[in-house]
């Protein structure tokens, strides 16, 4: 009698992207919980109907994700801050950037007590290495935002989403290319309906991978 054939395992993915994909996933079931509850927004007749503000969960994923960069930069001796990037003569700054990868030190840190609730700072744009631009539920480019951070000296400009359709994926990351941003990264896909249906570790892994070339050596 023949030997019956055993099907081949699939293999596993190597314990490093484990590791470093292990926060985002773990970050999707934090955000698709929330999901189901609307963002707080005030209709034409002046009345309010939601229940989170926006504001709020941008601000959670951003503040994720931005813990998720400095544990991977973390021996790169860079810092991953919130805030403003101030010009040359430190007379304007530019629009709110989610998250910067810059050098050591700041001009300003507000409410930057040892346990605070908020730290925001004003940094030297000449200090700054990239930006990451943060979205919700992504449908379209921002087009100004990356001109407006050219201004001061950015080249390397990233987007991160929480989540786009699966369909409109390649459409939008050749707009964010076209647009000045140097690619477009998702936590995870949806379908037309706004359901989950893929959670994609090599856009994960592209993404952290994409940011460490743009780290000085």
């Amino acid at each position: 009698m023949s030997k019956r054939r055993k099907k081949p395992r699939p293999a596993k993915a190597g314990l490093g992207i484990g590791l470093r994909t292990e926060t985002l996933r773990g970050l999707i079931q934090e955000v698709t919980q929330i999901r189901q509850y609307p963002a707080l927004t005030v209709r034409a007749d002046g009345k309010y109907e939601g229940d989170i503000l926006g504001f709020v969960r941008g601000l959670r994923l951003s503040a994720r994700i931005t813990y998720y960069i400095r544990e991977q930069l973390s021996g790169a001796g860079f810092r991953v801050s919130w805030g403003h990037l101030l010009d040359d003569k430190e007379r304007s700054c530019s629009p709110e950037c989610d998250i910067i990868i810059h050098e050591k030190g700041h001009v300003r840190k507000w409410n930057g007590f040892p346990k605070s609730i908020m730290t925001f700072k004003f940094i030297e744009a000449r200090k700054a290495i990239a930006v990451i631009s943060c979205k919700s539920t992504l449908t379209s480019i921002d087009k100004d935002y990356p001109k407006s951070l050219k201004k001061f000296g950015i080249k390397n400009i990233f987007l991160f989403a929480e989540t786009c359709k699966k369909g409109s994926f390649a459409t939008l990351s050749k707009a964010a290319k076209k647009a000045g941003y140097r690619g477009l990264w998702c936590l995870y896909f949806t379908d037309e309906d706004g359901a989950m249906v893929s959670i994609e570790d090599k856009v994960h892994m592209a993404f952290i991978e994409s940011i460490k070339k743009t780290i000085p050596a």
